[in-house]
């Protein structure tokens, strides 16, 4: 079984009709399945070259079919996924998931799609967005208005339980002098 890495974006829910409609005018969709362009970075053009899945594309032809004319790499199929979240009244949650390991690999790499999730963070007033790692934790990118960078990792900390969480973070800051 492969990788499957995801960034997810809680919003309300009186949201979501927007959200639908950006993506819309965005994204190239084919019923749950994204094509979204983003500016290249090295990292997506690793992933163009093929360097992540160790049969490297050397023929300029190969990769310059997924750049536009804007000089934006077409990436996809990213699968995208609405949940209502059972915990929060009014609050869904909005999952691209890559399809392959290789592109599961570049979504966790990659500095321009972060900042894709961040500015579709800010523009649809994300209560929180984050990177799913699977096995290897998540990464907390940005919360009610904020950028942030807290990476979990791991799954201990979703055996921790709640409270127990909560309760180490305030340990921590108590205790570290910077807060």
């Amino acid at each position: 079984m492969g990788l499957d890495y995801s960034y997810t974006i809680v919003i309300d829910e009186k949201d979501v009709e927007p959200l639908r409609d950006y993506l819309k005018e965005q994204c190239e969709l084919s019923g749950n399945c994204a094509c979204i362009r983003f500016e290249i970075d090295s990292f997506i053009m690793k992933y163009l070259e093929g360097g992540y899945d160790g049969t490297p594309h050397h023929d300029r032809s190969e990769i310059e079919q997924y750049i536009g004319n804007d000089g934006k790499a077409k990436i996809g199929c990213i699968y995208i996924k609405e949940s209502k979240l059972p915990n929060a009244s009014g609050e869904l949650s909005v999952s691209f998931t890559a399809a392959t390991s290789s592109m599961s690999l570049l979504l966790r790499d990659s500095y321009s799609i972060h900042r894709w999730f961040i500015g579709l963070s800010k523009e649809f007033h994300s209560i929180l967005t984050y990177l799913d790692l699977e096995h290897e934790g998540h990464r907390l990118i940005y919360y009610r208005g904020k950028e942030i960078n807290i990476e979990l990792k791991g799954e201990g900390h979703l055996e921790v339980g709640k409270s127990e969480l909560l309760g180490i973070l305030k340990d921590f800051t108590d205790r570290n002098r910077h807060f």
